[in-house]
């Protein structure tokens, strides 16, 4: 993997889009102060996710944004972007180029991609670490930092090294399962405390929701009871209506058929009386008569019939039932005709018209009940019943006055008979003839009277059967039952369509005992009422609450689960860390020395480690032995010793750890000629696995670069880059020469 190139735009003092490619091992940047080249430095570090602007001599992430100037205005952003050669699969990411890149904006809002895709910090992070590319340690490198080994504390230094041999990737897992583990512990003290607490309240909503299962058990065996109840009721009456209802169609038919015969009769009657002498004129007025007043006689008979039907069945029913809108109506009707005829004797005008005007308003009144069948308001305005001195019955008085015309037309029709005899004595044998035939036809009229009479008991006894399929509709509404739903339920017909079916069904049917069946509904209904309402909304807290509960239980199962998980991981990783390190560190530690020997010409120099207080980790302390002086104590050792410290421990870190790019920004400021060809010598030892990136003044250091780049600044306050492959430079050399 090489770093590609570098791309800049609005960052710092680089208004316009800059590129940096690096194509070599050593690429240089050089160019005078004040000119920009930290400020490539301070792009590399901030795009690789530095987060302090300390670290990148700013105060805020708007300072990072180009400015303005006079002759170039200010930018709304800058936009930093890294390029890999990713073709051995350095990076753990399908690609075959990595670009990562970073933008801010003026309202200091922060945005990182990874190949155009935004993505986290975090992600970024990740990725650097597992590829050994970071922020602390030997990756940027610059003049002020380059003794920030020397002068770090042990446990910065142990830093330093964990990150260069890799182990930063383990240490974000173990510091990430830490922060888990602490989190699944505070998790799983809070789920036991959530289950403590609400263990109590779901005893109590269990025993209520228990109540709701009794009682919901308890109606659907009372719904059932109530079923079988209906279901056998509604089956005998739709039996007694069927045989009603037969009776009553063959009833209708002798009727039919006697009026037949009835009318026959009366046209054979007719036929005689026109045959009748001339004599016999006064005869056929009177006989006229007579049909007139037995037609009478028949339909009073037929009313008479009516009522006594009517009146005996008030008897056996409660006497206020017996009130119906055909007595209601009779009463009104004798009560306005009262009323009117009061009216009409009345001389004041004013009086008769309030007296039309709320007979009017009754009227209206009662049409308008009819309209909306409201017939309990009708039958409420009128008290039939009253105190002793009423009658029993709401029809005796119409009976009565029927009683009294009917005596009336027997009273007239013996007069007319009387007479009718006397008139007779003259045409005999015709008369006698003709009377035989009257005869016959009042037989028959008779025989119809009969009919209709019992016609009207069928008929009497299909309103019983209405009122008793009234009665029962009116039940199975109070036990929430729909009759015509309950029909199709049980018998899959109408009710008219069940007649058939049901009668097949009784003869099958098991006796029921309905004592002990309205008995169970009795005690069925008192039970219920026992355990009273209750509340759904308490059944399903209980359900949410079990379900909680369940979820708290199984959640702490996995948490314990996952608690123990943690801290086995954590164990793991520390002895990773721990195995990787030792071994690590021997290596670094050897190379340390080697690298001390060849920038000192001599001399020793080793790492140890050294236990910090209060805590299980060790620091890394660093021993020198200084060839030709007796100076054992870094702080004693000259800026220039100390420099090549610095070098020798860097250079043993990329010796074992190889990162894939360094940048090192002046650490070769503080060397004579000597010390920076043998540094210069060490880089170009050192490219052949790791990929560098220089600032620097030094000739020599630019002699073992094979590109530089120039930053200049123009004007108008803007860096320019001037770059240069010396290998093509000195072919163009070689070729002028």
């Amino acid at each position: 993997m090489r770093l590609k190139k570098l791309e800049l735009s609005g960052f710092k003092s680089f208004a316009q889009k800059t590129t940096l490619e690096f194509p070599a091992g050593i690429s240089a940047i050089v160019g005078p102060n004040g000119s920009g080249k930290s400020n490539i430095v301070d792009a590399l570090r901030w795009v690789l996710g530095e987060q302090s602007f300390k670290h990148l001599r700013s105060k805020a992430g708007t300072d990072l944004i180009w400015a303005g100037s006079e002759k170039k205005p200010a930018q709304g952003k800058a936009h930093v972007a890294l390029h890999f050669d990713n073709l051995d699969n350095f990076f753990p990411l399908d690609f075959s180029e990595v670009v990562i890149g970073r933008k801010v904006f003026k309202d200091g809002a922060n945005e990182y991609y990874l190949n155009e895709s935004q993505v986290r910090l975090k992600d970024v992070a990740e990725l650097l670490a597992r590829s050994r590319l970071g922020l602390r340690g030997h990756t940027i490198i610059n003049q002020g930092s380059a003794d920030s080994i020397l002068k770090a504390s042990p446990e910065d230094r142990r830093g330093i090294l964990e990150e260069a041999l890799g182990l930063k990737e383990f240490q974000l897992k173990k510091a990430d399962a830490e922060t888990k583990l602490a989190e699944t512990r505070s998790n799983l003290e809070k789920a036991r405390a959530l289950v403590t607490e609400i263990t109590p309240h779901l005893r109590l909503l269990r025993r209520q929701a228990e109540k709701f299962d009794r009682r919901e058990e308890l109606a659907a065996s009372l719904s059932d009871a109530e079923d079988s109840y209906f279901r056998v009721i509604l089956r005998d009456l739709i039996l007694a209506r069927s045989k009603v209802l037969q009776g009553k169609e063959a009833l209708l038919q002798d009727v039919r058929q006697k009026q037949a015969i009835f009318e026959e009769k009366q046209k054979e009657l007719e036929e005689k009386s026109k045959s009748m002498p001339a004599s016999s004129e006064a005869v056929s007025r009177i006989e006229q008569d007579l049909s007139e007043l037995s037609r009478e006689r028949l339909d009073i008979q037929r009313q008479l019939g009516r009522l006594e039907g009517l009146i005996e069945a008030a008897k056996k029913v409660d006497p206020q039932k017996a009130k119906t809108l055909e007595a209601v109506l009779a009463v009104k009707i004798r009560f306005w005709s009262k009323r009117l005829e009061a009216a009409l004797k009345y001389a004041d005008f004013r009086q008769a018209r309030d007296i039309v005007t709320n007979t009017v308003k009754e009227i209206k009144d009662i049409s308008r009940c009819f309209d909306i069948k409201s017939y309990d308001k009708i039958l409420a305005m009128v008290d039939i019943i009253g105190d002793d001195k009423k009658e029993s019955s709401p029809y005796s008085e119409e009976r009565g006055r029927f009683q009294s015309s009917l005596a009336k037309i027997e009273k007239d029709d013996a007069v007319l008979r009387v007479k009718l005899a006397e008139l007779r004595g003259s045409d005999f044998a015709w008369r006698e003839d003709y009377l035989a035939t009257q005869k016959n036809l009042d037989m028959e009229r008779r025989a119809i009277g009969q009919l209709e009479e019992s016609l009207r008991g069928v008929l009497f006894e299909e309103e019983k059967i209405k009122l008793k399929e009234d009665d029962v509709k009116t039940k199975m509404w109070a036990a929430g039952k729909n009759l015509d739903e309950f029909i199709k339920k049980y018998f899959s017909s109408s009710m008219a369509e069940v007649e058939v079916a049901t009668t097949a069904e009784t003869a099958m049917a098991p006796a029921i005992d309905f004592l002990e069946l309205e008995n169970k509904i009795a005690k069925l209904r008192r039970e219920l009422i026992e355990i009273g309402g209750i509340d759904t909304a308490v059944v399903q807290e209980y359900g949410e609450t079990s379900k909680r509960h369940e979820f708290l239980i199984s959640e702490i199962a996995d948490l314990e689960k996952a608690h123990g998980s943690l801290k086995n991981l954590i164990v793991d990783l520390n002895a990773k860390i721990s195995t990787d390190f030792k071994i690590g560190f021997a290596k670094i530690n050897e190379e340390f020395n080697r690298y001390f020997r060849m920038m000192f010409d001599g001399g020793s120099a080793r790492l140890s480690e050294a236990a910090l207080e209060d805590t299980d980790i060790t620091g890394i302390d660093i021993h020198v032995n200084v060839p030709q002086k007796r100076v054992r104590d870094l702080n004693l050792l000259s800026g220039g010793e100390r420099s090549l410290v610095s070098i020798a421990i860097l250079f043993a870190i990329v010796a074992i750890s190889t990162p894939p790019f360094l940048i090192l920004d002046e650490i070769d400021a503080a060397l004579d000629e000597s010390n920076a060809q043998r540094f210069a010598k060490m880089l170009s030892d050192l490219v052949k696995s790791t990929q560098f990136i220089l600032i620097t003044h030094n000739r020599a250091t630019m002699e073992a670069a094979e590109v530089l780049y120039g930053v200049t600044m123009t004007d108008d306050g803007v860096s320019k880059l001037f770059s240069l492959k010396l290998t093509d430079a000195v072919e163009t050399i070689k070729g002028v020469v």
